[in-house]
């Protein structure tokens, strides 16, 4: 089973988790909330990435009432995610559809960004 975009989040949660300076950026992106819940629906498997304090992880099946969702290939989840592809553009011609705080899901693709470059 392909599992690419569910591997690349698990990796960044636990890059995430080591990096004092990426636990203050997530505490930012929470702000006064409790926590936020990304849900991710592919082609292969739905999982959701729960970011509460300073902690974020990775957990199989759907939420109930998640941030946002993004539904798509995993393969071109990751790609978005690793600025290969533009999230507007697989947006706007449908590759990608995304529900809910959509100015979650570019907060999100600051912090992978900034994980995966500098952790």
């Amino acid at each position: 089973m392909n599992t690419l975009a569910k591997d690349f989040f698990q990796t960044v949660a636990m890059k995430a988790n080591k990096s004092d300076y990426v636990k203050k950026m997530l505490k930012e992106w929470i702000g006064h909330h409790d926590g936020k819940i990304v849900q991710f629906q592919t082609n292969t498997e739905n999982f959701y990435i729960v970011v509460a304090g300073e902690i974020m992880r990775v957990c199989n099946g759907e939420y109930p009432s998640p941030d946002i969702v993004f539904r798509g290939p995993s393969e071109l989840i990751l790609d978005v995610f690793t600025l290969k592809k533009n999230m507007e553009d697989a947006v706007k011609s449908w590759e990608l559809v995304v529900l809910g705080a959509g100015h979650d899901g570019f907060a999100l693709r600051r912090l992978v960004t900034t994980i995966v470059r500098e952790v």
